[in-house]
């Protein structure tokens, strides 16, 4: 397996992205961040998770805060793109320029992000003497992602240059988000008085989902180990959503059409001010109103004549209750499947840094948990973690699947629980079932990290072959794979090799050694003399 000197992570997010980097061995164990963004005037540490295209010819014009600026110019000929990182998991709630598809747009954005960082890293004293090739990735998806959307992540990031198709598959390594932040909560172990036996949950809040994951700490003497407690889980109910309630009550209050400009204006005042400093404690919170913007406000809403005034009960209500509530009842489901007392609470992400949903999570859970926490720079805790677990990559033994995987076999016909149409008969006479879902590993079972589970089959010589890999996420393992909760995941060549003194019709064992370990379904094919590795970079198809 070729090494690379230097790890470089992506947090590739909903609102915000960010990266750091750090040496891959060596003295130097320290992790250092890219704090340096276009036009953020430093005042944030990741980059706004932006574009802006013009409208006539789809041309990318600006990105990161740059995009941002863009669209609050009255003269603008452009559309600001946001959220696109949910096109992934809800195509019809963001709307794409024309002849854009989700993985366009998102290796746009890749593609200029990266570029800025190898600029960046060119200027450090630390790196300027690598070069890209040497560079290993890590991306963060969340664990709440299917199979499907982590292997368009893996596509963007080739076609945005960060990767070439024929790159080593470790080259690049997807990691969930919670399982980097638990990475980072680790390397910053001194700060928790955690040990053997504990359990701590991380709540990883970023600005499209929360992924949630209980871990025991195994062994707390270095180098310490993890392995999940529960199956994890999230849901959509990120920092963005909270974003839309305002653009809903902002938009319901206004007098006729306010010009595009101005109402980001009063969006971006939202984003910058309110929403990171709203406590909850405040009778009234003001939004910024840009010059031209008074006819479209009634004036009862104004305060001197430069803030438009929102009532406490208002925002907590139609804004950030909402959503609040949804985080609050995913801690809930994974308390009770823990089953146990948590030591802790992690709280990590951009809205992992919301002081609001702290106290929230204080009020509600202070009684069932030990400890509630918000680690240091929550806000790169992703990123900064998935560089840590890359360097230590036995981190956590061992996992707890969140779906079922299995193949398409032809098993021995049963009356009355196959169905006739998928019914044959073997040139030895025997009836089988051609549709039956043979699990390889189900949802809820534990897997070890290095733990390979193999299928053997065979080939008649010369013939070409694949092998379908189905999936299904119900509790209920269906029996065929005709059933509708079913999906087809990928189709897995088998290339037969020329073999010589081979007689056509000669039986070939082949043998799938098949890793759910890592965030990515990972797989190895022996067939005769050769051995070729595959992981999904797009929706039915597997690359070599």
């Amino acid at each position: 397996m070729r090494d690379y000197p230097v790890i470089l992570s992506i947090d590739f997010g909903t609102t915000y992205s960010g990266c750091c980097y750090a040496l891959q061995s060596g003295d130097d164990d320290e992790i250092y961040d890219i704090t340096r963004w276009p036009k953020n005037n430093g005042f944030y540490a990741k980059t706004p998770t932006l574009l802006y295209y013009r409208n006539k010819n789809n041309k990318l014009l600006d990105w990161g805060r740059g995009a941002r600026l863009q669209s609050l110019r009255p003269d603008q000929s452009g559309t600001l793109l946001q959220y696109f990182k949910l096109a992934l998991v809800q195509p019809d709630d963001v709307p794409l320029p024309e002849g854009k598809s989700p993985i366009d747009v998102i290796s746009d954005f890749l593609r200029v992000f990266h570029e800025h960082i190898c600029e960046q890293l060119q200027k450090t004293t630390l790196l300027h003497n690598y070069r890209q090739e040497q560079y290993q990735y890590c991306l963060t998806v969340p664990a709440i992602w299917s199979d499907e959307s982590k292997a368009i992540m893996r596509e963007a990031s080739i076609k945005a240059d960060i990767i070439k198709k024929d790159d080593p598959i470790h080259r690049l390594e997807l990691i969930s988000e919670p399982e980097a932040a638990a990475a980072y909560c680790e390397y910053k172990y001194k700060s928790w008085n955690l040990t053997d036996g504990n359990t701590f949950m991380i709540v990883d809040a970023g600005g499209g989902t929360v992924d949630l994951i209980t871990y025991l700490i195994e062994d707390a003497t270095p180098p310490r180990t993890l392995k999940e407690v529960t199956r994890g889980h999230g849901g959509m109910c990120g920092s963005a959503f909270i974003d839309q309630n305002m653009r809903k009550l902002l938009q319901s209050k206004l007098i006729g059409e306010m010009p595009t400009c101005m109402f980001e204006m009063m969006m971006d005042s939202f984003i910058q001010s309110v929403k990171p400093n709203y406590f909850g404690d405040e009778e009234y919170y003001g939004l910024d109103v840009p010059a031209g913007a008074l006819p479209y406000i009634p004036m009862h809403l104004l305060d001197d004549g430069d803030s438009m005034v929102f009532p406490l009960q208002e925002l907590r209500d139609k804004v950030f209750d909402p959503v609040l509530k949804q985080v609050v009842e995913l801690v809930e489901q994974q308390i009770s499947q823990a089953g146990a007392f948590v030591d802790a609470i992690f709280l990590v992400g951009g809205f992992g840094c919301s002081n609001y949903l702290y106290d929230i999570l204080k009020i509600n859970f202070s009684h069932q948990v030990g400890e509630i926490a918000m680690p240091p720079s929550g806000e790169l805790a992703i990123a900064r973690g998935a560089v840590a677990y890359i360097k230590r990559p036995n981190l956590v033994t061992s996992k707890v699947l969140r779906r079922t995987y299995g193949v398409q076999t032809r098993l021995p016909f049963e009356e009355g629980l196959d169905p006739e149409n998928s019914a044959f008969i073997t040139k030895d006479g025997i009836k089988r079932c051609s549709t039956r879902f043979d699990v390889i590993a189900r949802k809820g079972q534990r897997i070890s990290i290095d733990q390979k589970i193999k299928r053997s089959y065979w080939i008649e010589y010369p013939k070409h072959t694949e092998a379908d890999l189905y999936v299904t996420d119900q509790d209920d393992i269906p029996r065929q794979i005709t059933d509708s909760s079913v999906i087809k995941l990928a189709e897995i060549p088998i290339k037969m090799p020329l073999l010589n003194h081979i007689q056509p019709g000669t039986r070939i064992d082949v043998t799938i050694e098949f890793s759910f370990g890592s965030t990515e379904v990972k797989m190895l094919i022996y067939l005769a003399d050769t051995v070729s590795e595959h992981v999904l970079d797009s929706v039915d198809s597997f690359t070599i």
